[in-house]
């Protein structure tokens, strides 16, 4: 779900140290800040990338418990049910493996206005501008959280299961990523693989909602395809899948309330009078989720108020930025005939 740009300081193929490093070297000089975060983003990417394990080293040590060798065979199969069936672009991605030193690695910081949907954004060479700044290390994350509280914004600090070099790298696989059922798994893994295959510079809401709706889309006809629509893996997707497609579309609807409720702010309204129409309508938020009909998350009301006061629109945002157009996404995919694989081509062409 991340762009990482720290290809700058790794070794690379000759055409993108020619093409790409020299001129994200010399637009990276004229921004100290922005050289020492892609310095420190490389040697933290390196450190994983060198430390991965070749699938074929892991299969063969006697050491290596048997569960996390069957887990790893799935992920290739999951590749090349994305390879064959879908169309994704072919990679060498997820081919090692990393066992974390801690369960989480990668940080990441969002951050948006207090009392307007509108996120921050970060400039970067080559990818463009990106809502979400990542980190290796925790303490940096929350220094960039400081920073922008400071500044007056809301701000989250979340983590992610995997990330996206574009393809420019070959992205291990985590060992938290083994933790997930398959659905989620293939999910997670062909989410990312979306990335390198269609990528649109300065476009992070389009990228990560397109990489959302070929990752459930595709984990759904992947588990029907190995397993069949009757099988346990499959109904466990869905039946999870339920639940959060209505807290989905309950949060899309919020943000779109929230919007309003933003907008009919009088531009000359004191702070506190805005301070209140924010408490009431995360109030109104949170007793509207008490009300949603979920299966299994008897604590989301709760839960979802706590990460109101604390992070904000940022956990609006969130939904926004990966669930906001699959309305749209559906209905060019119906037009296409349903078929994951035409609907990738026909976008390749469109944005090539």
């Amino acid at each position: 779900m991340l762009y990482f740009y720290s290809m700058i300081i790794q070794k690379a193929r000759a055409v993108i140290a020619d093409v790409i490093l020299i001129p994200v070297f010399a637009l990276c000089l004229l921004n100290p800040s922005l050289l020492v975060y892609a310095l420190k983003m490389g040697k933290g990417q390196a450190a994983i990338i060198l430390n991965a394990r070749p699938f074929e080293e892991v299969y063969d040590d006697p050491e290596v418990d048997l569960s996390v060798k069957e887990k790893l065979r799935t992920i290739e199969r999951i590749k090349q049910f994305a390879y064959d069936s879908i169309g994704l672009k072919k990679s060498d991605n997820y081919s090692g493996f990393y066992q974390q030193p801690e369960d989480q690695i990668i940080f990441v910081v969002t951050a948006c206005e207090k009392f307007k949907l509108q996120p921050h954004e970060w400039s970067f060479p080559v990818v463009g501008t990106l809502p979400y700044k990542g980190y290796f290390k925790k303490v940096e994350a929350q220094t960039e959280e400081n920073r922008l509280k400071s500044l007056g914004y809301d701000v989250n600090v979340g983590n992610a299961s995997g990330w996206s070099t574009l393809g420019w790298f070959n992205d291990p696989v985590l060992s938290q990523m083994l933790k997930l059922p398959e659905g989620e798994l293939a999910e997670l893994i062909i989410h990312e693989l979306t990335h390198g295959t269609v990528f649109i510079p300065d476009s992070a809401e389009y990228n990560e909602n397109l990489a959302t709706f070929v990752g459930v889309t595709g984990a759904v006809w992947y588990l029907s395809s190995v397993y069949g629509k009757d099988s346990q893996e499959y109904r466990e997707y869905i039946d999870a899948g339920s639940d959060a497609d209505l807290r989905t579309d309950f949060m899309l609807s919020c943000a779109k309330y929230a919007d309003s409720i933003y907008a009919s702010i009088p531009a000359k309204a004191e702070t506190m009078f805005r301070i209140k129409t924010r408490i009431r309508l995360f109030d109104t938020i949170a007793a509207r989720a008490s009300r949603l009909p979920l299966k299994s998350d008897s604590t989301y009301a709760l839960l979802l108020r706590k990460h109101l006061d604390k992070s904000g629109n940022t956990i609006l945002m969130n939904y926004v930025r990966y669930s906001g157009k699959q309305s749209d996404f559906e209905l060019d995919f119906l037009k296409s005939g349903q078929n994951l694989r035409i609907y990738l081509g026909e976008l390749l062409k469109k944005f090539s």
